[in-house]
C-alpha cells in the first residue's frame, strides 16, 4: 500500500466503542491537498497503520456514516450512531467546519516492508486506535486480499457491520458483495447466496 494509491484522508479523534471510530476529514486548512470526495463516499475501505509488538501491522474499517458540522449554526457536535445502541459523540469546541465519518472495524492485517498485506484477519483486534491516527483509504487490490484467507473469500465481519451500521448495514453489505464479485467472479455463485440472505433479513426486519 504504497502513498500514491493510499490518499491520507482524515485522523481518528473520537470513538464509540472499540470497534467503531470518528474520523475527522483534512480540510484545505489542514493539507495543502485535501482528499477528494470519492476518497471518503460512503462504503469506502479505509486502513490506519500501527506499528504493534515490533511488527507493522494495519487496522481495516469501512465508512459506515458522514456527519457535517459547522458552527456558525449554534451546533456543538453531532451523533456518529445509531441513536438506541450508541453514545453521543461532542467535540469540546468547534471553530470551522467539519466533515465527520463513522469508521467500523473489520479486521486487521500484518504488513511487509512493502506494505502488502501478506496475513489478515476479520477478528476483533485486541489493540485500539488512537486520537491523531492517521486514515488512509485502501487500494482497490488490497480490498480482496483482505478477503482472501486460506484461499478462499471470507466476510467474517458480516454479523458486526450489521450491528454498528444499523440501518445502513444491507447498503454497505451488498455494495462489498458486488465488488467481490467483480474482483473474484469464479465466486460469484457464493456471494450471490450471501447476497440473498442477506435482503432476506432485511425484508423479515422490516415486517
Amino acid at each position: 500500500m504504497t502513498e500514491t494509491t493510499s490518499p491520507e484522508i482524515g485522523q481518528i479523534i473520537g470513538s464509540n466503542s472499540h470497534v467503531d471510530y470518528i474520523c475527522e476529514i483534512y480540510t484545505d486548512r489542514m493539507r495543502e491537498n485535501p482528499p477528494d470526495p470519492t476518497d471518503y463516499e460512503f462504503g469506502e475501505f479505509v486502513y490506519i497503520k500501527k506499528e504493534i509488538e515490533e511488527q507493522e501491522r494495519a487496522f481495516v474499517g469501512v465508512i459506515y456514516d458522514t456527519q457535517l458540522v459547522d458552527p456558525d449554526q449554534g451546533r456543538t457536535g453531532p451523533r456518529l450512531a445509531q441513536p438506541e445502541e450508541q453514545n453521543i459523540f461532542q467535540p469540546s469546541y468547534v471553530d470551522e467546519k467539519q466533515i465527520l465519518t463513522g469508521i467500523a472495524l473489520l479486521g486487521h492485517v500484518r504488513l511487509d516492508e512493502n506494505d502488502d498485506i501478506v496475513e489478515a484477519a476479520h477478528s476483533i483486534p485486541r489493540w485500539t486506535l488512537e486520537v491523531d491516527d492517521v486514515v488512509q483509504k485502501m487500494p482497490r487490490e488490497q480490498i480482496t486480499t483482505f478477503h482472501e484467507l486460506d484461499g478462499e473469500l471470507h466476510l467474517e465481519y458480516y454479523q458486526r457491520i450489521v450491528d454498528i451500521a444499523g440501518g445502513f448495514a444491507e447498503d454497505i453489505l451488498s455494495q462489498i458483495l458486488d465488488r467481490l464479485k467483480q474482483e473474484r467472479p469464479e465466486e460469484a455463485d457464493a456471494l450471490d447466496v450471501i447476497q440473498k440472505n442477506l435482503e432476506w433479513e432485511t425484508k423479515m426486519e422490516g415486517i
